[in-house]
């Protein structure tokens, strides 16, 4: 099979011809530092879109994240009246200038649209940029970025330092977007490399960076993703992913990354790689020490499919049609990042027709599908070259700085003494992904809310550990952290949305569980401690039941697996989100016939949410006796903590 480039043959030695990847670092920096940029754009954005949809509705807000997902379509336009440059300058500049913003403004809801809606502008200016690269030059910048944005990310404890305040978040903004600029100039003032003609089968390999960079943002590159659906520690699934990295940047610059790749093979592999995305990420995933392999192999599976991907539509040889096909094919893949993140990023907090696990299976289908499609079109074949793949390998040990910066930096925080012998304070918190009522993903005004309540046991509510709607910060472990508490976790949606409890009492013992559930929608669930409180225990429980007014019998269902599981235990607080108000049958279901009691009986029932209802509730058995029960204001979430003391009986 013939390659289309010019002085490249298979079947022997290659003939004199350009190297595999040219001599132009800044070209390189410029594409892993954009990749970076992007990715912390769209992972800030995620939040802010939902937040635009609490506020304007599900059909408005449809409607305005579809309007900036095809925003990359402008693309021809854009190289039409600007030319090459005007590209680079629209969607790279622009998507550099957004980063800038976003680190000085806030709030942020019009630049999140604003930023994603250049970001898949500069999708296609990716590929104007890397022109006069290969496949295995674009996939190894790509691999790179994501890979030091990670290693940055773990120096704040996988909270992006976008949200963040201070020298250190500016400092890191700057270094993105300073040498990111600087390579933008390089590029810039040598001119565009001329473009060979393309087919629409060529051009639809630039497609392919979409399913991409959403698994790599959901799954692959998220430290909290791994921690959490593999029961490690961050420290432990940063070293994995950097490990998964490591392969994938030695397996492409030893030369076997593009050789002459049959189109079954990368629907195999493609496969492969979807099977294993969906069976570690959605509702019904598995979890456990079987997700750190799949998340290594993937990293080298997906950046080699990236790779047959991207020879196509950067060769540098050939005839065909213009070469606006390439922007209308990355444009393509951008909108494949809102099909594959949106529907997965709505499926925490309200039911999809179909499993949210196929959304991770899909993306790794169609990077191998369009990989496939591709394979046999174009693209230098490289010398095998074992020396290039250890360094390159070697050289992703220098990511693991990030990791040593958040595994030696204390806690913040230190845990409240208890009020009395014999007492706890304790909070029942819907802390809505740390997300506050402005919009801003603020894990510090959580910690603050908890901090001046002086609680020793916290039961939280929607806690998100490497979910989108926090944009995949592991949210539960910096409150962990910043607070001196131990963290004692309950999946819910998926492995990165539901319970914990944050507590700084010895535990005896914990578990967690999930509710009946009869469709698609995300599963309940509960997370239970048994605490030692002097000589004698406290159980503690968090659960968050299912919302909507026309949910009562789901939320009936659910209450009854609850009590099923806790089964009359003395010395018992159960907390959470109830989703009913007071005089519900779900509250009345509670008490009857148990010997549980609401802490609020007796009391004024304050609300609990920013709209003026009461949902949250904190319940005692015997042995527990409420000396204070209160519910403080604050704008950190959408809903109010309740706080309640209590004296534990023998």
């Amino acid at each position: 099979m013939a390659s289309t480039d010019v002085g490249t043959r298979t079947g022997g030695p290659a003939a004199a011809g350009p190297p595999i990847v040219p001599q132009g670092p800044a070209r390189l920096a410029l594409i892993a530092v954009t990749v970076a940029v992007l990715a912390q754009t769209l992972r800030f954005s995620l939040p802010q879109l939902d937040h635009f949809a609490d506020q304007a509705g599900t059909a408005a807000a449809g409607g305005a994240v579809l309007a900036v997902y095809l925003a990359g379509f402008t693309a021809p336009l854009i190289r039409r009246f600007a030319g090459p440059r005007g590209l680079l300058l629209a969607g790279v500049g622009g998507l550099f200038a957004v980063r800038l913003l976003a680190q000085a403004l806030d709030p942020r809801t019009g630049l999140a649209f604003a930023g994603t809606a250049i970001g898949m502008i500069a999708v296609a200016a990716l590929y104007e940029g890397a022109r006069g690269l290969s496949g295995v030059g674009f996939a190894t910048a790509t691999v790179a970025g994501l890979s030091i944005d990670g290693a940055v990310r773990m120096c704040f404890a996988t909270w992006d330092p976008v949200w963040r305040d201070g020298l250190g978040p500016w400092l890191a903004c700057l270094a993105f977007v300073g040498v990111g600029a600087a390579a933008l100039y390089r590029e810039l003032a040598s001119g565009p490399v001329t473009a060979p003609g393309v087919s629409w089968r060529d051009a639809l390999g630039a497609a392919a960076f979409g399913p991409f960079l959403a698994l790599q943002i959901l799954v692959l590159a998220s430290p909290a993703f791994v921690a959490s659906s593999g029961w490690q520690s961050l420290t432990g699934a940063h070293v994995a992913i950097v490990i998964g990295q490591g392969l994938a940047l030695a397996f492409l610059a030893s030369g076997l990354a593009v050789r002459a790749v049959p189109g079954g093979v990368c629907v195999l592999g493609g496969t492969v790689l979807g099977v294993g995305a969906g069976a570690v990420a959605g509702t019904y995933a598995v979890s456990g020490i079987e997700v750190v392999p799949i998340v290594i192999v993937g990293q080298v599976l997906s950046a080699w499919l990236l790779a047959v991907a991207c020879r196509a539509p950067l060769r540098r040889a050939g005839t065909g049609g213009p070469v606006w096909r390439v922007d209308a094919g990355a444009a393509v893949g951008g909108l494949l990042i809102a099909v594959i993140l949106i529907p997965y990023q709505v499926s925490a907090v309200s039911p999809l027709p179909v499993p949210n696990n196929l959304l991770p299976g899909l993306a790794g289908i169609l990077l191998g599908a369009l990989a496939a499609i591709a394979a046999a079109r174009g693209g230098p074949l490289p010398a095998r070259a074992p020396l290039r793949a250890l360094t390159a390998g070697a050289a992703a040990l220098v990511l693991l700085a990030g990791t040593l910066v958040f595994t030696v930096a204390a806690p913040d925080g230190e845990a409240s003494a208890a009020p009395a012998p014999g007492q706890v304070r304790v909070l029942s918190y819907n802390i809505h992904d740390a997300v506050n009522q402005s919009g801003r993903l603020d894990p510090e005004g959580v910690a603050r809310v908890i901090e001046g309540q002086r609680a020793q046991v916290v039961l939280l509510q929607e806690a998100g550990r490497g979910s989108l709607l926090s944009g995949t910060t592991d949210v539960a472990v910096w409150l962990s952290r910043r607070l001196g508490m131990q963290l004692i976790w309950g999946p819910a949606a998926d492995g990165q949305f539901g319970n914990a409890i944050l507590t700084s009492l010895p535990v005896r013992s914990s578990g967690t569980g999930r509710m009946p559930k009869g469709d698609w929608s995300q599963i309940r669930g509960y997370v239970w401690a048994r605490l030692a409180v002097g000589r004698t225990t406290v159980d503690v429980w968090s659960t968050h039941l299912e919302g909507g007014d026309d949910r009562g019998r789901e939320r009936a269902r659910e209450i009854a697996a609850l009590l099923r599981a806790w089964g009359g235990a003395p010395r018992t607080i159960i907390g959470g989100d109830f989703n009913a108000g007071p005089g519900s049958p779900e509250l009345t279901a509670m008490t009857d016939g148990t010997d549980l009691r609401n802490t609020a009986i007796g009391g004024e029932q304050y609300p609990t949410r920013s709209d003026g209802t009461s949902t949250d509730w904190v319940f005692g058995s015997d042995g527990v006796l409420v000396t204070d029960y209160d519910v403080p204001v604050s704008d950190a979430s959408d809903h109010y903590p309740v706080a309640v003391t209590v004296r534990i009986g023998r």
